[in-house]
């Protein structure tokens, strides 16, 4: 088995799992807890940026008071549910045993961490000095550095391109257009236009052996013909793309040549520019006709558009080469040599967004509360986080990239869970390291629940498009992060930042077998954080789903459940008649749901599933902030900008449905609110079959 960056070998999920039995053991012994049997318990806070760490706050809060925390051993935490698990454990991890309520501590400069964290519901903006401007400065900063890097290697290319390095010529009928200038033969482009060709020539080829193949029995078997259809569908994509590209000179003469008929000089020089200017202008116009799309005809206009901006891009540069003759000026020169050394000794996660939002991040949900035992928040490792200090083991989950994987089913999903905990960090597609084993000294807690929430990212499923995924690489708008992989450790190579960013612009490497792999936010595999807590058979789950959906779709928690049956042989069996009944009257009282787990071996556990949703005999302030916004509780993701009317009524929210069901079952444990909430249930018995 390869070997880990400390230089032992890639654990596999066994000695994970005894490792963690261990923490919790040792856990449960510093609280005065009996040790671990059947009665392990998950918490699970999903994935929705600020509203769900709000609302999930409010629930942490309720648990906490009720004395009920102490009994979690497992949070596994999504996106921004785990801002606030971040929160929690941090908080936990740097106070003195002897600390009640995390939330109530007193900080140095006054107030208590419940009123930072509302002071800074606009966290991307919240520190002293910042504003939108500073928000918008960095975006553009990181897009400047990534496309000062990757710029002049583009231009490098495309000239190198229209050099004569072939001993053949351009066909006759097209032999006039390309620049007549001896040191631009255009071999390349030629290049591309002959292996644009070939593929469409070969197709009729194809096609006749898909025919043969299909129609002879002993020839049909499926796996041959699937594979010829896929073999057909590139041949035409590859192909019309190349000849697409392999005529940009033409493209460019053209105009150049229709440019010259007019007498005007100013329609002499706008026609020399339309070349790009076309595809760019009628690209962002369709994009714009396109946008917020639902329908496949709309997104497919809006995706037409996006591949005529990056075509025309191409185009520019063509032009910049052979127009402008960039690559003849010791500007260039310059440039291409600052972006080698940019490329070579810049780390890419911290040149990205990914760094602003990780500073911003920790400040807000780590902060210092007096007498806190660690003195430097963003560099607190998650290794850090013992059992000795009544924390939950904390399992961060993020989603390892597989869009190349080898595997049809990590292919076919576009990612894997990969996991971050104070013990391990790794997958089973990769196999797992010690997390204080982690480059750069170990695997940060601020680092770890920055992945988790990076939605914005080019190389997930989420995106959908090629076209989008290279422009969004191209212009560095990305949170995800470059991990090394657990089972392939490797140093840092030269120009790496060249090789990353094409990896991510082309969908090319993207999978569990090279040394760098890309983790983006939990949510893009699974996010309600239930996934890793099935994985380990944990007997009692509290699932809180703060996701947006407004029409109670329950699609994560649709896709969690089909995910644990196909990959666990675990069967959650949850019946959401009743909260669609309540939803529909638009108001409900009991907005939660009691199921069971039927693991593959034939135990089995419960779950408690909470939603937020408008609740009958709700407090008066949470009625009027509901009537104010009729969009309330189900606001959008893209709003990260909470001021203290929206933080107070998420965590309001929170709060109020916790302290309903322990008003309704009380208890002085977990295990034992588990069996008053049943006993109290209108519904079957999770014993049912």
């Amino acid at each position: 088995m390869s070997a880990t960056t400390d230089g032992t070998p890639a654990a596999d999920f066994a000695t994970v799992e005894a490792a963690e039995h261990d923490w919790i053991a040792r856990r449960r012994a510093a609280l005065g807890r009996p040790p671990r049997h059947e009665d392990c318990v998950g918490l699970g806070l999903s994935g929705g940026g600020i509203r769900s760490a709000t609302f999930n706050l409010g629930v942490i809060e309720a648990l906490d008071r009720a004395g009920l925390m102490r009994d979690v051993d497992y949070l596994s935490t999504v996106s921004g549910g785990g801002y606030i698990g971040a929160c929690y454990s941090w908080l936990r991890a740097s106070l003195p045993d002897e600390a009640g309520n995390p939330f109530e501590q007193p900080l140095p400069g006054g107030g208590r961490v419940i009123d930072w964290l509302r002071r800074h519901g606009r966290y991307l903006i919240a520190a002293r000095g910042y504003s939108l401007w500073t928000l918008l400065a960095s975006i553009f900063a990181a897009t400047f550095l990534n496309l000062l890097v990757l710029g002049p290697v583009v231009l490098l290319a495309v000239y190198a391109m229209t050099l004569g390095w072939l001993p053949l010529g351009w066909p006759p009928s097209l032999a006039g257009l390309p620049d007549p200038d001896p040191r631009h033969h255009h071999h390349g482009y030629l290049l591309l236009l002959a292996l644009g060709a070939a593929c469409l020539a070969t197709f009729p080829l194809t096609a006749l052996g898909f025919g043969v193949a299909a129609g002879i029995r002993e020839r049909a078997s499926m796996a041959r013909i699937d594979g010829l259809r896929v073999l057909m569908g590139r041949q035409l994509a590859v192909g019309l793309c190349l000849l697409a590209v392999g005529l940009i000179p033409v493209v460019h003469a053209f105009w150049d040549q229709f440019s010259g008929r007019f007498e005007s000089s100013v329609m002499h020089v706008l026609g020399q520019h339309m070349s790009y200017l076309l595809p760019m202008l009628s690209g962002v116009v369709a994009m714009l006709a396109g946008r917020g799309g639902r329908t496949p005809g709309r997104l497919q206009v809006a995706s037409t558009g996006l591949a005529l901006v990056i075509y025309g891009m191409l185009v520019l540069a063509y032009h910049l080469v052979v127009h402008v003759d960039v690559v003849g000026t010791p500007l260039f020169w310059a440039l291409l040599v600052l972006a080698a050394l940019l490329a070579s000794t810049l780390n890419i996660n911290r040149i990205s967004m990914h760094g602003y939002y990780r500073a911003r991040l920790s400040e807000t949900f780590m902060p210092r509360p007096g007498g806190s035992l660690h003195a430097r928040p963003m560099e607190f490792r998650l290794d850090e986080l013992g059992p000795d200090r009544g924390a939950p083991l904390h399992l961060v989950n993020t989603t390892l990239n597989t869009s190349s994987s080898p595997d049809q089913r990590r292919h076919g999903r576009e990612g894997a869970s990969y996991v971050l905990s104070p013990l391990y960090c790794g997958a089973l597609a990769t196999g797992y390291t010690r997390s204080n084993g982690f480059p750069g000294g170990g695997m940060a807690l601020s680092t770890a629940f920055t992945i988790s929430g990076a939605a914005i990212d080019p190389s997930n499923s989420a995106v959908g498009s090629r076209a989008v995924s290279s422009l969004m690489a191209l212009l560095n708008v990305r949170l995800g992060y470059w991990a090394d992989n657990p089972s392939r450790p490797r140093g840092r190579l030269p120009g790496e930042w060249w090789w990353l960013i094409a990896r991510e612009m082309f969908g090319v490497g993207l999978d569990e077998r090279h040394a760098r792999i890309h983790l983006s936010d939990g949510g893009h595999f699974e996010n309600l954080g239930l996934y890793e807590l099935i994985r380990r058979k944990v007997r009692h789950i509290v699932v809180c789903d703060a996701g947006a959906d407004p029409d109670l779709d329950l699609a994560d928690l649709g896709r969690a459940i089909e995910r644990v049956r196909v990959d666990f042989g675990a069967e959650v069996r949850l019946s959401a008649d009743r909260l669609v009944a309540e939803h529909a009257s638009g108001e409900a009282r009991r907005p939660w749901l009691l199921g069971e787990v039927l693991y593959a071996d034939g135990s089995r556990g419960r779950i408690v599933y909470i939603k937020p949703m408008r609740i009958a005999e709700a407090p008066a302030d949470l009625y009027a902030y509901a009537r104010a916004h009729p969009s309330f509780p189900n606001q959008p993701t893209s709003n990260q900008f909470f001021g203290e009317a929206e933080f107070e009524a998420y965590r309001t929210l929170g709060r109020c449905l916790v302290e309903r069901m322990l008003a309704e079952a009380p208890a002085n444990g977990m295990a034992e609110w588990f069996d008053r909430l049943w006993a109290g249930d209108v519904g079957p018995t999770p014993a049912s079959e």
